[in-house]
């Protein structure tokens, strides 16, 4: 019989060795862990943030457990704790992203992470290190092979990301290769996803996504220390997820791990909004910026993208703030019209300039063949402004600010998470805390809290207690 699809990750999983890695892992796990601390904290300034929390606390009965969730001071299981972090670093979509996944890998592998470090006292820096490159690996390697029939239908964060969570837990906990399989085994029959709530106007639920990822990632991982054998073919097996779906596997996206990990290859938001929309966005912006475009003077806008920006961010006519996040009319009009669209400055009133919704009406998107072909391996977006007066303006892009061809630097990026962490951690000094506790995360220091303590100490900080 061959050997499961799988088991080459599996195997690669359980020997990571952080002695074996590129050194630029290092400055990538600084970026991806102050990336998510920045989403995390918040989103417990998130409208969204009680009722999620009360409904994951309701099923969870949390005051005695070791874990922390963000804005709570109750200690929480190391499951429950990790769903809930995952939903809320999720709220605002400040999350990191990835062009071949298609998905948000932090916040399915860095919850996780968090949780079982802080449940297990043995747990040492090395090990969630390693578990966060795993998780990277093993999440962005399975939504790249799932590919775009797959992403059509079923959120990738929802689906691979519960392969990312099982990977990171199940290094942290030091299985071997035959259980780390077995953990595989268990999120592939957990995995699930559906994009039908945007169909449905539900936007709101899009975060519960990300949590049953890291729920059900753990789980597996917990049941395979049980030694509870999972399905070792549960991607290709006669009855597996390919056969499920119905769909066949990207050809040229392996599951092999090779000498680059993949978490050098994800992509830091530049937009607080869908990811699909971004080079769009960026080629927008520069394009004000250029021409000092009034939006008086603009008669029509055409955009130009993949069908997947069609797809996901296909909203029209936006209700609020979330909805606006997928909305591609309504973010390319209130740049147009000189809106703030950052991570601070977007609140969602612009919802309600009927100015706004005016010219996203005047919006045509459009999906050429020649883009939907470039991507994901791309983001090509082009926009094309006629203005009253006959000028023809436009401007394209291929990838996003903060894709691995345009990263971050890292003073930019600490700016970044002051103005995010902001929204919800008042105390600047408490900020400065959390970036040097990912700084020193990335550098592998001895003696770094494992337990990530500078994020989850509300009252302390100014972060609102739930309690």
């Amino acid at each position: 019989m061959t050997t499961p699809a799988l088991r080459p990750l599996a195997e690669w999983i359980a020997a990571l060795d952080p002695d074996d890695w590129p050194e630029a892992v290092a400055s990538s796990l600084s970026s991806s862990a102050l990336d998510w601390c920045g989403a995390l904290i918040a989103g417990a300034a998130h409208p969204l943030y009680p009722a999620y929390r009360d409904a994951f606390a309701a099923g969870a009965a949390p005051g005695s457990g070791p874990c922390a969730v963000a804005g709570d001071a109750r200690g929480w299981g190391p499951v429950e704790a990790a769903a809930a972090n995952a939903a809320i670093s999720h709220f605002w979509e400040f999350d990191d992203s990835h062009r071949a996944a298609m998905m948000h890998p932090g916040i399915t592998v860095m919850p996780a992470v968090v949780a079982l470090a802080q449940a297990r006292p043995g747990t040492t820096l090395a090990d969630m290190r390693a578990a966060v490159v795993a998780g990277y690996e093993a999440g962005l390697r399975m939504g790249a092979h799932l590919g775009k029939a797959h992403s059509a239908t079923n959120h990738t964060t929802a689906t691979a990301g519960t392969f990312g969570a099982a990977a990171a837990a199940a290094r942290l906990l030091r299985l071997d290769a035959e259980r780390t399989l077995w953990a595989l085994g268990h999120a592939g029959t957990q995995a699930a996803g559906l994009w039908q709530f945007l169909d449905d106007g539900a936007t709101e639920a899009k975060a519960l996504h990300p949590a049953i990822a890291v729920r059900n990632g753990v789980t597996a991982a917990l049941f395979a220390e049980a030694r509870i054998p999972g399905a070792t073919r549960v991607l290709e097996g006669r009855r597996g997820m390919l056969a499920a779906w119905k769909i066949a596997p990207e050809d040229s996206a392996s599951l092999r791990p090779g000498a680059e990990p993949q978490i050098l290859t994800t992509t830091i938001k530049g937009w607080p909004v869908c990811g699909q929309m971004h080079s769009l966005l960026d080629a927008t912006q520069d394009l004000v910026r250029a021409a000092r475009l009034k939006v008086e003077e603009i008669d029509r806008v055409q955009v130009e993208a993949p069908q997947a920006l069609l797809d996901i961010a296909g909203i029209r006519r936006p209700a609020n703030a979330t909805d606006a996040k997928f909305s591609t009319a309504f973010c390319v009009a209130l740049l147009l019209a000189g809106g703030d669209l950052s991570f601070t400055g977007f609140d969602g009133r612009a919802v309600a300039d009927e100015a706004v919704q005016a010219l996203a009406d005047r919006v045509e998107v459009l999906a050429p063949a020649e883009f939907s072909a470039r991507y994901p391996k791309e983001r090509p977006a082009r926009i094309t402004v006629r203005t009253r007066d006959g000028r023809v303006l436009v401007e394209e892009r291929s990838f996003r600010r903060g894709d691995p061809e345009a990263p971050w630097e890292w003073e930019p990026l600490v700016e970044r998470f002051h103005g995010i962490a902001g929204l919800s951690m008042r105390d600047a000094r408490a900020r400065e805390a959390v970036v040097d506790w990912c700084r020193g995360f990335g550098a592998g220091e001895a003696g770094l809290d494992r337990r990530l303590g500078p994020v989850f100490q509300p009252a302390r900080h100014g972060l609102e207690s739930a309690a």
